[in-house]
């Protein structure tokens, strides 16, 4: 039934007034948040953000369980490109030597090969990301909204009480 829940959320995202760069902004978020280590300190700094800008928190937390599913696959290429940018990129020696000795920047976990490699993937995809959620919210508006609505499927669960009563409407 989570799954109910996550799609009737999904279906609320498509249709809600806001802005598409509003949700592909939490959507990005909540990206990083997926790929990240939550053991680190960059989570909670990301979950802030989220709360303090003007983005979309559902579809924040929707990419972060997403994306969460997929770090959890994808943990061997991040410790190959963590262990590159770690070990294998001598010129940044110098670099993470300086951050870790300051106070807080341990805290971060830059120094575990997976964390390193899903910050730097998640930075590498970020732009992408936000530019291709934008266009897809922006042509599923423009061109599909009223096709889906017509679908006998959504009918039937638009109709349906166990649907309503899981999304809470």
């Amino acid at each position: 039934m989570i799954f109910l829940k996550l799609l009737s959320k999904l279906v609320k995202i498509l249709k809600s007034g806001e802005m598409p760069s509003q949700i592909a902004g939490g959507f990005v978020l909540g990206m990083v948040i997926g790929l990240i280590s939550l053991r680190s300190l960059l989570a909670p700094f990301l979950i802030l953000l989220v709360i303090i800008l003007d983005v979309n928190i559902s579809a924040a937390i929707f990419a972060a369980l997403l994306f969460r599913a997929v770090a959890y696959f994808a943990a061997p290429l991040f410790h190959i490109f963590g262990y590159w940018v770690l070990v294998e990129m001598k010129a940044l020696h110098d670099v993470w030597g300086s951050l870790y000795s300051i106070p807080v920047v341990p805290y971060t976990r830059f120094n575990n090969t997976v964390v390193m490699g899903s910050l730097v993937v998640s930075i590498v995809i970020l732009y992408p990301v936000f530019a291709g959620v934008k266009l897809l919210l922006l042509n599923y508006r423009k061109h599909f909204v009223h096709r889906v609505r017509t679908w006998k499927v959504m009918k039937i669960l638009g109709r349906s009480k166990l649907v309503k009563w899981f999304a809470g409407v």
